[in-house]
């Protein structure tokens, strides 16, 4: 019985041992391992870009909402839902934004002139139409 590097044990029958077989196996399982040192080296580095990238982040948001917290401490202590009232806000800038930037993209359709033209002459009630009474 041969046990080499954590390989699974090799029984062999003969009393010759295969050397070059094992070297070739031993050799295999370096390479593999070689190879899984490089992807977790890889990996640490990318991971350590990301920290680095979020904690920038982090602090360009900080610097962002300094002058808010400086102007509005009143605000920052009071709580709607799940926010603070400066994080609410904050929110809902970011929302009215993304709808604009949505509406700019989607074209408006000129084709149907008739029916616009006929909604603009129908009476309207708060904005609603309403019946013509006579």
């Amino acid at each position: 019985m041969i046990q080499l590097m954590g390989l699974p044990e090799v029984v062999r029958s003969e009393e010759t041992v295969d050397v070059q077989g094992m070297t070739h196996l031993i050799l295999r399982e370096r390479e593999k391992r070689l190879n899984l040192i490089k992807e977790i080296i890889f990996q640490k580095q990318k991971n350590h870009q990301l920290e680095e990238f979020v904690e920038q982040l982090a602090k360009s948001v900080k610097f962002s909402q300094e002058p808010a917290k400086i102007h509005e401490p009143s605000k920052v202590s009071q709580q709607i839902g799940a926010y603070s009232s400066h994080i609410r806000s904050i929110k809902i800038k970011k929302y009215k934004m993304k709808l604009k930037k949505r509406r700019s993209h989607v074209i408006i359709s000129r084709e149907f002139k008739g029916r616009s033209i006929s909604s603009k002459l129908k009476p309207r009630l708060k904005g609603k139409f309403a019946k013509k009474t006579s």
